[in-house]
This record gives structure tokens, sequence and C-alpha cells, in this order.
């Protein structure tokens, strides 16, 4: 896991420090164009010079000499004003603001440029990619719609106190305006963060995954301490259901620290371009996190027209606040996990999220049973098929629902 400096002492129970300003305020950002490390896109605004007409010249009488200029002048206009729309065409293609390429992810075709997999399936050396960032993301009812989910690459979702869920959702390329809510860390997702060698985004946390930042000098942004500058409160939602971030201001700090994509260590799931055979039909899968309460109920259905699957919870659309449209996943997957469930301090939950287990894997209409495996609580997370060989992921981005062994899961 990358090491930094230790991070301030807070909790999400106590009022924010006084935070230096050269901590608070986002570093900005700069172009940099070296292969592996975030790629900032700058196009020179066009500059437009404008002069004042000349009056016309009085017309000359008539004359064959000047009849026969015209196809010379003609052809002259032309050619200048393919010259000039050659200009255009080269110094198109962008925008006057600084801002990251947001591209899909396709196959590396170029074989001009390195290859190396970002968490898609697509080339880092393609993308506006910016060291990861994994971010705590509020699920409570007064939390939705949240803004950002449907730009991260990776999401886990899985139980904390009060019977509700939390999402942390991993990012490394695309410029999303806002992220949130963000809450506070727990420790078992400290865990899958340290698949990602990534920086933590939260709002405090509890005693104990306080202690593990400090302990494992993780690099630590602290809405309500070390990084507050970075993260806004949205007076338009209830406290404490408003603190949000975004993607500049996350990467103005990883860049400030040094920290560039290439120098993350990841261990990259297996990607290819088609569906692997032996999955079974399927059209929806339904669960339930705390027993039958409604308002834990996470459904996806399968769209054929987008090859996503679609998220609703509590019986309603599951929207991102960003993009008002359903939440789409291309790979989903259902993680068991022990049932046994220690229960601390004011509610807080200890998952065990090492160790092995069954896994489903939903990808285009189909389902599989696999296999999860977490050697450590370091190591990556590798999901496998019947036969043991490593499952194919689909181009696109991947949800891990974590869901204890005695919680409803139902297939169609």
């Amino acid at each position: 896991m990358a090491k930094k400096t230790s991070p301030a002492k807070s909790s999400a129970e106590k009022p924010s420090p006084t935070v230096p300003a050269k901590e608070q305020a986002p570093v900005a950002s700069k172009n940099l164009g070296t292969a592996g490390t975030p790629v900032k896109v700058r196009v020179a605004d066009a500059v437009k010079k404008s002069s004042t007409p000349k009056p016309a010249p009085t017309p000359a009488a008539f004359s064959w000499k000047q009849l026969l200029r015209w196809p010379y002048l003609v052809g002259g206009g032309a050619a200048l004003l393919i010259i000039i729309v050659g200009i255009a065409l080269a110094l198109g293609g962008g925008t006057s603001s600084d801002t990251l390429t947001n591209t899909q992810v396709t196959a590396n075709t170029n074989t001009d440029v390195p290859f190396a997999p970002d968490l898609m399936g697509g080339n880092r050396y393609l993308h506006g990619h910016y060291y990861p960032v994994a971010v705590m993301i509020d699920n409570h009812s007064a939390a939705r719609p949240q803004s950002g989910l449907q730009a991260a690459s990776v999401v886990y979702e899985a139980l904390v106190e009060g019977g509700i869920t939390r999402f942390m959702a991993v990012f490394d390329y695309q410029d999303v305006a806002q992220i949130g809510p963000v809450r506070s860390a727990r420790p078992y997702f400290l865990q899958w963060l340290a698949e990602y060698d990534a920086a933590y985004a939260h709002a405090g946390g509890s005693p104990e995954a306080l202690g593990e930042l400090r302990k494992d000098r993780i690099h630590d942004i602290n809405g309500i301490g070390n990084a507050a500058g970075a993260f806004r409160r949205d007076k338009t939602r209830p406290a404490p259901h408003n603190l949000y971030t975004s993607q500049q201001a996350l990467y103005g700090i990883t860049k400030a620290s040094k920290l560039e994509y290439g120098n993350a260590t990841i261990t990259p799931w297996t990607f290819g371009p088609t569906l692997a055979a032996g999955g079974i039909p399927a059209k929806s899968v339904d669960m339930f996190f705390t027993g039958k309460a409604k308002s834990t109920q996470v459904t996806y259905a399968y769209d054929a027209a987008k090859l996503q699957w679609l998220r609703s919870q509590a019986g309603v659309a599951h929207q991102d606040r960003l993009t008002k449209t359903q939440i789409g996943v291309t790979n989903l997957i259902v993680q068991r996990i022990s049932s046994s469930i220690a229960v601390g301090e004011k509610g807080r939950l200890s998952l065990t999220v090492t160790g092995t287990g069954a896994a489903k894997l939903f990808q285009q209409g189909t389902v599989r049973d696999v296999t999860w495996t977490k050697a450590t609580k370091e190591a990556r997370t590798v999901f496998t098929n019947a036969d043991g060989s490593p499952v194919t992921f689909l181009p696109g981005n991947t949800w891990v629902e974590v869901l204890p062994s005695d919680r409803t899961l139902s297939v169609q």
C-alpha cells in the first residue's frame, strides 16, 4: 500500500479542526504529458481579430479582361477557404477550459502507445487518468440521489450500522463535477482500499478506522480534518448528508502530494471484449441487506439495449444526481460473506472480507457462479470460475455487492 505522512486526528462526531490554508485549497491543475501520469488537455482560446470594413470602391467600367480574371480569383478563393478550414480543424476538438479528457472505454488499437490496464478494461495511457481515489459515499435515503456514482470505475456496497449500506467508489479518470454525499470511514472498507493503493476521501470515521489510517500511513483526504478545503456543504440537502467534493479538488490534493497514476500498485482483473461462455440467462437479481426491510432492498434489471444492469433501491429507480438517469452497471458481482457480524460501540459492524466464499457474476443478461478469494487484508480479491481460471470482466464499470450469506438473494 502506498504510504504518506500520518494524517491529522479527526472524528465524525467532532467539529472540523482549523486547517492551514495551504492544505485546504485545491492545487491548480497542470498540463502533464508524460505517459502514465494524469493528462490535462488544454486548448488555447482562439483569438479573433476584427477590423473596420473599408468602403466599397466605385465600380469600374466593364471589361472583357476583367471577366477572364474571374476563374483565377474563384480558384484562389477556394484554396484559401480550404486552408482556413484545415487550420480550424487542427485547432478544434477541445474547450477553452482546463479539463481531463472524458472518453469511452475502448480497446488499445494504437500500437505506438504503451498499454497498461485501467480499472475498466481500457488503457490508462489513452485516457486522462489520475491517481486513484476511493470516496466513501452515503446511502441513507436522505442522501439519494447521490452524485458521481455512475462515473466511478468500481463501487463496493456493504452494510454499516443502522441496517443501511454505504458505498466506496473508486475513481481513476473522468472529470466529475460533484461527488457525494461523503461519509465516514469504516475499517473493512480499508481492506478493499488497499487493493487499489488509492488515496482515501472520507469525513471522519470510527476510532478503529482512523487508527488504521494512521498506522498504515494511507493517503488520507479527510473532509472534516486535513483536507476540509476540498469539500463543500450543499445547503439544499440536510446535514450530515450534504458534504461533497469533486474530481478536480481531489486531483489537486493528489498532485500536491506527488501521487501519479503510474505509481499506484494495482493487480488488474482480467478483461475481455466479449462475454465468456458458460453463463445461464438471467433477467434480474433482487437482494435484501437487512431482513425484509423495503428500504434495504436492491434490485438490478438487465437492459439489453444498454447492455447494463439498471439499479433500483426500495422499489425506486436509483438515479445519479449528475446524469439524472438510472445507474447502470456492466459487471455486477454479489459477493457472499460470513453472516457472523460483530456489533461494537454505537452499533458499528465488523465484517470479515478476507478468506474465500461464493459469489455470482452478472454480465449481459447472464449469471454464473464464481468463487472469491482474498488471502490477506492487503491482497487483491480474485474471482475465479469453477475450473480455477480468473473470470473475464467486460470493459466498463464494476459494482461489488457484499452480502452476508444469511441475507435474501433471488435471481430470475
